[in-house]
């Protein structure tokens, strides 16, 4: 186990998803984790599983095309789910985080689901390397701060190419629909589906936005 993991209280969530169950090492709480020093940057929206994530990866396990055979890199990847399944369905994955301690336990909970193979990107999207461009771009329950929308879009131009795809999940949030107009305006195009995410005794509806790039 890391250090970064020692650090917090955790437990075990357990997700059927593709015919199997993931487990993955959580902090379980983010409200345990808030104190008055935090910055709006560092608030630990990583350190738990969000329906959004489940309902990508629902969509991958029904879609495996998508991501097998494929370099898929996941944007925010918090706890690693999404690029977890992605790399179970055979996938060339890359994992980003702008945390040290998520691209850790993302890490961490690859390992105990049996999954290697993975590479991390530790990057903030403000300042965002250059990098090869990937064909699928994964993520979820990234686009509730409208703040870093412009941010984002010059990420995904960066690491798209002209047959790439890009997955984004989101729990039906008003930022979500401002974020993918603009990217209309932009001359994406873009379709998408809807799946009802389960998550420990909740379940929410999430809406999985494919992009495709001009």
């Amino acid at each position: 186990m890391t250090s970064a993991i020692l650090r917090y209280p955790t437990h075990t969530v357990s997700i059927p998803l593709c015919q199997r169950t993931f487990r993955l090492t959580a902090v379980r709480s983010v409200d345990d984790l808030l104190s008055e020093n935090l910055s709006a940057d560092d608030i630990p929206f990583w350190a738990v599983p969000w329906h959004a994530a489940v309902g990508l990866c629902q969509h991958l396990c029904e879609n495996r095309h998508l991501v097998c055979g494929k370099r898929v890199l996941e944007l925010g990847t918090g706890l690693g789910l999404c690029g977890i399944v992605a790399r179970w369905l055979g996938g060339k994955v890359t994992l980003n985080d702008y945390q040290p301690d998520a691209l850790e336990f993302a890490l961490w909970n690859a390992s105990q689901n049996g999954i290697s193979d993975i590479q991390t990107l530790l990057a903030d999207w403000r300042r965002f390397p250059e990098t090869e461009p990937f064909d699928v771009v994964i993520a979820a329950d990234i686009l509730y701060e409208r703040q870093l929308h412009g941010d984002l879009q010059k990420v995904l131009q960066k690491v798209t190419s002209a047959h790439s795809r890009v997955l984004l999940a989101d729990p039906w949030r008003d930022t979500a629909w401002e974020f993918i107009v603009e990217m209309e305006r932009a001359g994406w195009r873009v379709d998408f589906s809807e799946h009802t995410a389960q998550l420990l005794e909740s379940r929410q509806e999430v809406i999985v936005f494919d992009l495709r790039p001009p």
